[in-house]
């Protein structure tokens, strides 16, 4: 596994780096927003990427929106040494799958990486199944003022046709291979999701956990069952992060996300994907 750690601080780099190693994980490291970019866009992406929120010159949520927009499929986990509930909310809405509260310790961060990391293999596409374009990845993490290189001929053009959350029109799996609910269909096989023959773009965390809800069509589900089946029975956190989630997924497949017609809130209790979409 590749991991990308964006901090400032030598200590907490020397830190995170000994139990990566420690955990036989292969590391990058970056000191800056800026510095990660271009790192990435050189080496190619990471497995998971750790960013230190407070960053000089670009923020540790600058870097989350440009990898997310990127890179999909890419973990994400923010270091941050503030318990502010908007700090919190921001680098989820982001597209962060999971932050660490500073100082942690060795066995806390190596515990959310590998709840990560086991997201990230349900979410993963069986191979075979068409990869990302390079072209579309670079133009995305371009620093500000750079010229624009495409190292896939075409990548720009399909970048400049895909709008954040949905992609172009794409085939959709046979049959015997998808849930189907409405005008969605979902991919065990390629893990992803078509509304009315064309792809929403998910993260792993919002692939898996519309997986769980439309398996569950009609079904009200708990916020605790959801943090449990997503996240993880161990996972320590805020159920803040199934909400913040279910909000991301919303702006993606509803039309009018603040009328939802898909996902429903189940006041007190949780979330239902709503019989009448099946």
């Amino acid at each position: 596994m590749k991991i990308l750690l964006v901090e400032d601080e030598e200590a907490i780099r020397g830190f995170v780096r000994i139990n990566l190693k420690r955990g036989g994980m292969e590391m990058l490291e970056a000191g800056s927003g800026e510095e990660a970019l271009e790192l990435v866009l050189s080496q190619g992406a990471v497995d998971i990427a750790l960013l230190d929120v407070m960053l000089p010159g670009m923020s540790g949520f600058d870097v989350c929106a440009s990898l997310r927009e990127a890179y999909p499929a890419m973990g994400i986990i923010m270091l941050t040494a503030k318990a502010q509930e908007e700090d919190k909310i921001r680098g989820l809405e982001l597209g962060a799958d999971d932050y660490i509260h500073k100082p942690f310790s060795p066995g806390e961060l190596m515990a959310r990486i590998h709840s990560l990391s086991r997201r990230l293999r349900l979410a993963a596409p069986a191979a075979g199944s068409p990869a990302p374009s390079a072209g579309a990845a670079a133009a995305s993490l371009r620093p500000a003022g750079q010229a624009a290189v495409d190292p896939v001929p075409g990548g720009a053009q399909e970048a400049s046709s895909l709008s954040r959350g949905q992609a172009a029109a794409s085939f959709e799996p046979e049959a015997a291979d998808m849930l189907a609910a409405g005008p969605f269909r979902l991919s065990e096989r390629l893990h992803k999701l078509w509304k009315d023959g064309r792809e929403i773009v998910l993260t792993p965390t919002e692939w898996t956990l519309v997986k769980l809800l439309m398996e569950r069509c009609g079904q009200s589900v708990s916020r605790d069952e959801i943090l449990s089946e997503v996240w993880g029975r161990y996972y320590v956190g805020d159920l803040k992060v199934v909400d913040v989630n279910i909000r991301r997924i919303r702006q993606k497949i509803e039309s009018n996300p603040s009328e939802p017609a898909i996902i429903e809130t189940v006041w007190g209790y949780g979330y239902r994907w709503k019989r009448g979409e099946a």
